[in-house]
Formats: C-alpha cells, structure tokens, sequence
C-alpha cells in the first residue's frame, strides 16, 4: 500500500541524488527533515517513468534543448505534466476498488 507521503510526492520511490535519502524517506538538509523532497529527485522520477512529447526521449533518458543540449537537471514541462497526470490516473485507479471511499 502506498503512503500517504509516497501519494503526495510520488519521487520518494527514487533515491535523492542531492542527500542521498534512501527511496520511501524524505529528503533532509542539516537541520533535519525537509517538507519538500528536492527537485532533482523529482526529474528522476519523472525521466524513470514518463517518455518526453517535447524532444522524444524515452524513459530514464534526459530531455534535449532545441539548441541540442542535454538537460541534467531539468524536464520539460510536458514530461513533468503527463508524469503528474499518469499518477493521478494510479492514484484514482488504485482507490476504486476501496469500498469506504466516498464518491
């Protein structure tokens, strides 16, 4: 089952690349625990689950500039987009089969 962190912030199955939090943790700086998990560890999520309409990269492949850039450390919007869409398909799909769930 998933958690209620893991359905907010579906990137906590990936390994963070900035704090090195294991998959299912929260991120943490110095001071302890954040309330976000860091960006980065989102467009991995992204890159691992979601193929690019914008430059045609397919899963666990970078996004391309125009120009013919490699782009480490972002996404495009439209792969963040159908990332955040497909989850939500998940989430809605997955709780329809919860027969307390109000509708």
């Amino acid at each position: 089952m998933t958690s209620r962190a893991e359905a907010r912030h579906p990137e906590l199955t990936r390994r963070c690349r900035w704090c090195r939090a294991a998959p299912g943790a929260m991120c943490t700086n110095k001071r302890g625990f954040l309330d976000e998990p860091h960006g980065g560890r989102r467009d991995d999520w992204i890159r691992a689950t979601t193929d690019c309409a914008s430059c045609s990269a397919a899963t666990n492949e970078l996004c391309i500039t125009e120009a013919g850039h490699l782009m480490e450390d972002h996404v495009h919007a439209e792969r963040a987009q159908a990332a955040d869409a497909m989850h939500a398909t998940s989430l809605e799909d997955s709780s329809q089969d919860v027969p307390e769930r109000r509708r």
